[in-house]
């Protein structure tokens, strides 16, 4: 397809007897902000690192077709890169830095000064410019170390984690920015495993755990196929007593948040009224609420019935 700029096809991946990355192909393509989905350890950030030829996969075929002809790996300043791990320079002022990295991808020095001010005026980091990296809390040193990756205006752009470490509010600035180079003309593909944020942004989700893919394709379509459940959710005002939910019955799925709040799935079809009844004759004291399934819970659903 003219529209597709990278084609993954079945790649693995194994170091000694772990299966980071099991067979998994998926497509990203141009204009698209295509969402990289799976907890901590679910082979996310390998596959990453395969398709920057940062590590080779043991199978499969990677091609990319960013400036018109296909290649295996395009030239630096096509792509930006976040990577979960920050690798910025933590003794060199932070301007100086910025503007070496956009340099050595092919942008003017005295532009990508400008951009990079701006840039961090709109991060509230414009006073701290000449300082270095390694005396800011690590929200602002991630904060920089996005700057670094779209500074030099890539068309396409890999963000791996880039929420980690912003408090609430940082992570909502950055999905408008995130939505804004979009609107651009940068690609984007999003890795992360705070799906209630990836699904304000993304166009196309794959679901990965255990390097094997859970679910790959539009995100209207995930929720129509797998959304139509109902959630019944139980807040706790004390102990919770997680032996009298064991069993519960008709409920698909029991997902214990934490100390003080359950999350109850049924069918769509399930008489609430009845739950509701039979809710009433269980130990505990507890508020409910009700809901229709969002992407973390559906992850959870495909987790537990498509065991891998």
């Amino acid at each position: 397809m003219k529209n597709t700029i990278l084609k993954v096809e079945s790649i693995s991946k194994r170091f000694s007897n772990v299966l980071a990355v099991d067979n998994i192909s998926f497509a990203v393509n141009r204009g698209e902000i295509f969402a990289f989905l799976g907890p901590n350890g679910a082979g996310k950030t390998t596959t990453l690192r395969i398709l920057l030829d940062i590590i080779k996969a043991d199978d499969g075929k990677i091609e990319w077709n960013l400036g018109g002809n296909s290649h295996h790996m395009p030239q630096p300043n096509l792509i930006g890169y976040l990577p979960e791990e920050r690798g910025l320079y933590l003794d060199i002022p932070i301007l100086k830095s910025l503007v070496y990295l956009a340099s050595i991808r092919g942008m003017d020095k005295t532009e990508a000064k400008k951009s990079a001010l701006e840039w961090l005026e709109r991060l509230g980091l414009a006073d701290r410019a000449k300082e270095k990296l390694q005396v800011l809390s690590k929200g602002n040193q991630q904060k920089i170390q996005f700057i670094a990756s779209i500074l030099h205006k890539p068309i396409f752009a890999i963000l791996d984690e880039p929420f980690s470490g912003l408090d609430p509010l940082n992570q909502e600035l950055f999905i408008e920015f995130i939505k804004e180079i979009n609107s651009k003309g940068t690609t984007i593909l999003l890795s992360a495993h705070q799906m209630h944020l990836v699904e304000k942004v993304a166009n196309r989700v794959f679901l990965i755990n255990k390097g094997r893919e859970l679910y790959n394709g539009n995100l209207l379509d995930i929720y129509k196929t797998l959304g139509n459940k109902k959630i019944i959710e139980l807040h706790y005002k004390s102990g919770l007593n997680e032996n009298s939910l064991k069993n519960f019955k008709g409920a698909e799925n029991i997902d214990v948040v934490d100390q003080s709040i359950v999350k109850l799935t049924f069918e769509q079809n399930t008489d609430i009224k009845s739950v509701l009844s039979e809710l009433a004759t269980t130990d505990g004291d507890f508020d409910i609420s009700t809901h229709k399934p969002d992407l973390h819970d559906i992850f959870l659903y495909l987790v537990k019935n498509y065991k891998i």
